[in-house]
């Protein structure tokens, strides 16, 4: 007997509503978003919701990245580090000489607290909210890592040439982050905000001292 119509049809899946855009500019659009109402509300007020809306996303673009905030968060801080870093490796590289590298990586870490647009970044990203989400403690410790290798490198560079005569790669690097950072007024223990020439001339000045090289011009 002839099959009927109904039985010889290849079976039908059911079709979903298309994506609007693809995965790599959906995730883009999430955390361009994220930043937004994070600056706007602080992160423990960052709703989902308010993250979607200003994306003009689904619910379901959002689980498609990410299983919480806290992970959105956490893909948020390792984007900026890896934006940063880029940054530092760029000007880093195109000093003429280890002093100016040098030079180059003290002037970009101070743009994190002097420089208006990464300046409100680094507050959010490091809110007494934000610090409590889960993962965030890794994702400070990747960002610090990336940030002090280019360090490590041009000091180990230095060392080399005799530019940095008395320099310990692997020990100043650490040291010297700490004390930019500080200068910059992002450490918690921060009582006055420096000016960032104020700032420069005295990271600039403990880097001398400690790596034995002459003065910075």
């Amino acid at each position: 007997m002839a099959q009927t119509l109904q039985e010889t049809a290849a079976p039908v899946g059911r079709v979903g509503r298309p994506r609007r855009f693809e995965s790599e500019d959906e995730l883009r659009l999430l955390l361009d978003a994220a930043l937004v109402v994070m600056e706007r509300n602080g992160y423990a007020d960052a709703a989902v919701a308010d993250i979607l809306r200003e994306a003009n996303l689904s619910t379901r673009s959002f689980y498609r990245h990410f299983e919480s905030k806290d992970q959105l968060l956490c893909a948020l801080c390792r984007r900026e580090a890896e934006g940063a870093l880029l940054r530092l490796e760029a000007k880093v590289g195109a000093a003429g000489n280890p002093q100016a590298a040098l030079d180059a990586w003290i002037d970009e870490i101070l743009s994190f607290g002097h420089q208006q647009v990464k300046a409100a970044r680094v507050s959010v990203l490091s809110s007494p909210g934000a610090m409590k989400a889960e993962g965030y403690v890794e994702e400070t410790q990747h960002a610090t890592r990336v940030l002090m290798a280019p360090l490590e490198r041009l000091l180990a560079d230095g060392l080399a040439d005799g530019s940095f005569p008395l320099a310990d790669p692997v020990a100043d690097a650490p040291l010297i982050q700490s004390v930019a950072w500080a200068a910059a007024g992002l450490s918690p223990m921060q009582e006055r905000v420096l000016s960032r020439p104020e700032a420069s001339r005295r990271v600039r000045s403990f880097c001398e001292r400690a790596l034995g090289a002459t003065p910075f011009r």
